[in-house]
């Protein structure tokens, strides 16, 4: 596995080069592994986790906190079980203020190769905080939405006014743009190469209605 310690040495020294230049918008691709991901393409039914319920609120640390219940014996998620959540879908709504949805199946995407990359992100992000303090969910949910692919969400042309309430103050956006395009380039130098073995972190998806966001939360 390429150590990862290396690959948070590019943010370091993105962020220094940033601080150093002007702001400037970004132009071109912000990378190409977005279109690998399909929506739930081979990730596994949860046992037990056919009609749970989640209760979502807005998080400070996550874009969400959920919180299951309703769920029969599995080794993955317990009754109770309050995390983080994030959102993979950011065309479409959700109730975020104790919103409540029943008769939610769970899936695993532990070693679901689609879901690598994200499941990458997941494993690194103590690592990318802790090199950059100033990082928000605001940022890492923006990662999220460029990783999923659909639908596409392209960080190069997204207008600031087009962008989610939580992700804009008025009509100009409220996270850095430089810096999820620095954790994309780190994700794709190094999702490859890692272990995705027992212990290490993954996304569960909440299969909500239709209409609503599709939201995970992370186990490990």
């Amino acid at each position: 596995m390429r150590s990862i310690h290396k690959l948070i040495l590019l943010i370091l020294f993105v962020s220094t080069v940033l601080l150093l230049s002007s702001c400037k918008n970004l132009t071109g691709d912000s990378g190409n592994i977005s279109e690998s991901l399909d929506p739930v393409e081979n990730v596994v039914p949860l046992e037990g986790a056919e009609s749970s319920t989640i209760v979502v609120n807005k998080g400070t640390d996550s874009y969400f906190r959920l919180e299951f219940s309703g769920l029969n014996s599995n080794d993955v998620i317990q009754n109770g079980f309050t995390g983080e959540g994030w959102c993979i879908d950011w065309q479409k709504p959700i109730e975020s203020n104790n919103g409540t949805y029943s008769d939610i199946q769970l899936y695993s995407t532990f070693n679901v190769e689609k879901w690598n990359p994200l499941n990458f992100l997941f494993n690194i992000m103590d690592e990318l905080k802790q090199a950059d303090p100033d990082l928000t969910y605001r940022e890492f949910q923006a990662v999220v939405w460029s990783l999923r692919g659909l639908p596409e969400f392209n960080l190069a042309a997204v207008l600031d006014k087009d962008l989610p309430s939580r992700l804009r103050e008025g009509d100009e956006a409220n996270f850095s743009r430089e810096k999820v395009a620095t954790i994309l380039e780190i994700i794709e130098g190094g999702y490859r190469d890692f272990d995705f073995s027992e212990g290490t972190r993954y996304a569960v998806i909440a299969e909500t209605p239709s209409d609503v966001q599709t939201v995970i939360t992370v186990v490990e």
